[in-house]
């Protein structure tokens, strides 16, 4: 047997023994919303070019010399030594609305990788990381519902049903997202058995530019509270566990007035009682990486630059704060 025949028998085996594993077990369903910073923005890079020559890419970030061995999950290497980003079998994400024709900026669905990010599904977003933490710590299938938009607020687009007023237009929006995805599980995960079932596992939050100002920004706390409380209600989830991403574009000390009251509302949210141990916030400010030194991937600097570094760490603190919560040593 020729290497080539046993690789491909080793790789047969390894998807067998995965499928075992997850056989009999729900699919296990994360939502992932909140705004622009949670679409992402996050310049990839090409492997086939200089990763030093690409500022703010992945690929930059990835190739230094201390990151290589670490990240080579996030892509692939043929016999011609072509690299291509990593697809996961066991981790799936669907984003935007039915039916998935697959167009361009359209919403679609697949294997967790790239391209589920903003500026047309070109970049990435914290969904890549937050899936390979996920994907790492379970055996069973995990399924990421993305919808995100850009420039909404907690205050008013999301407004929660117990908060009060006017229900933010977005909010049912959310809620249909994951009704949609539930329906459409067989078309979304290969091999989906209905007797199998899900489970609606647990909800990221990356949200808050939009709510800086000093009436936003004063309810934004208990806003918050009653967003994972509803959600949990609407899903019958009562400890439905939460990762809260903190509004840390700009890094430390360029935080406007604004932007603190949210991130201290967003410290604050798992202080309270009836999230403890359940709920967290991810600090996000020391993953800045500032354009004068690091260059910019586009979308300024309310988008972190678009630095494919931010985002990926963002993603990737996320997912392991997630894992934590779900009972990981």
């Amino acid at each position: 047997m020729n290497m080539k025949s046993l690789f491909a028998v080793l790789s047969l085996l390894a998807a067998t023994a995965l499928a075992g594993a997850a056989e009999g077990k729900p699919v296990k369903i994360f939502i992932v919303s909140g705004q622009s910073n949670m679409t992402g923005r996050g310049a990839l890079g090409e492997f086939n070019k200089p990763a030093a020559d690409q500022k703010a890419t992945l690929v930059r970030y990835i190739m230094e010399p201390q990151n290589v061995e670490k990240y080579k999950f996030l892509y692939k290497e043929d016999e011609r030594k072509t690299r291509r980003w990593t697809v996961r079998d066991d981790v799936f994400i669907t984003s935007g609305d039915w039916p998935h024709d697959g167009k361009e900026g359209h919403g679609k669905h697949g294997g967790l990788g790239p391209h589920y990010g903003g500026f047309r599904n070109r970049g990435f977003g914290p969904e890549l990381g937050i899936g390979h933490a996920l994907g790492d710590y379970h055996d069973e299938q995990v399924l990421l519902v993305k919808v995100t938009f850009g420039a909404n607020g907690l205050s008013n687009n999301f407004r929660p049903p117990s908060s009060g007023g006017t229900l933010g237009d977005k909010y049912p929006l959310v809620i249909k997202a994951v009704n949609d995805a539930i329906e459409h599980l067989p078309e979304i995960i290969p091999g989906y058995q209905k007797e199998t079932g899900y489970e609606i596992a647990g909800f990221f939050w990356n949200q808050g530019e939009s709510d800086g100002s000093p009436e936003a920004s004063a309810e934004y706390e208990q806003n918050l509270a009653n967003l994972i409380k509803d959600l949990r209600k609407e899903f019958k989830m009562p400890d439905m566990k939460v990762v809260i991403a903190v509004t840390g574009f700009g890094g430390r000390g360029a935080e406007g007035e604004g932007q603190l009251k949210v991130i201290a509302a967003q410290l604050a949210v798992p202080l309270r009682p009836e999230f403890k141990g359940t709920v967290a916030t991810v600090e996000t400010r020391d993953f800045w990486r500032p354009v004068e030194q690091f260059g910019s991937g586009g979308g300024g600097s309310i988008h972190w630059n678009g630095n494919g570094e931010s985002y990926w760490l963002m993603g990737e603190a996320m997912g392991r704060e997630m894992v934590k919560l779900l009972g990981a040593k």
